[in-house]
Formats: C-alpha cells, structure tokens, sequence
C-alpha cells in the first residue's frame, strides 16, 4: 500500500527569558546607533535639514523609532511560539519606553 508520508516537525527553537531580555535591549540599542549614522550621512551630504525643527527632533524621533525595532524580534518570537521570550521583551521595552517619557514628553508640548 502506498502511505503518505508525512514531513518530520522542525525542532523549535530553545525559548529562554534572557533571549527575549538580550534582544530587547540589544534591538533598540543597535537600531539607534545605525540610524543615528544613516542620518549623520544623509545630513553631511546635505539631503536632510534641521532649520526649522525643534532642538532635540532628531534625537528624540530616532529614540522613538528604535524602541519600535523592538517589534523585529518579538514577531520572530511569537512566529516561533516563545512565550518566554516575549515574556524577557517586556522589560526593556518598559525601560525604554520610560525613559523616553521621562525625558522627551516635558519638552515636546512646551
């Protein structure tokens, strides 16, 4: 008789808290650091400006724009169903997010 065979199921990936926890503060970290370069290059060939922008635009929408390449690993976490490692996500975002409120919310509506 002719059996069907059936493919074997691909191991999942090891799910650890300090996964999670190593990319949340690595992705953000990482990510402002590259796009604080690629605008530095892009302001030194003079294809971006600053005239006419608050003091700290720059800096505090590239802060805001690596805290959501957060979203980078936790897709690939939730596609792979590492619970615990989303889980270790939290917390550096919780602590990024903060300190961005702490430091950029009182300027931005003065």
């Amino acid at each position: 008789m002719n059996q069907v065979r059936r493919p074997m199921p691909k191991k999942p990936p090891a799910d650890k808290y300090w996964k999670g926890l190593a990319a949340g503060f690595l992705f953000p970290f990482v990510g402002y650091a590259i796009l604080l370069l690629i605008y530095d290059q892009l302001d030194s060939i003079g294809v971006i400006s600053d005239m006419g922008l608050s003091p700290n635009f720059r800096e505090r929408t590239l802060a805001l724009i690596s805290i959501c390449l957060i979203i980078i690993p936790a897709q690939y976490f939730k596609k792979n169903y590492m619970t615990d490692s989303i889980r270790g996500l939290t917390i550096p975002m919780i602590i990024y997010v903060g300190l961005w409120v702490y430091f950029y919310v009182p300027g931005l509506f003065s």
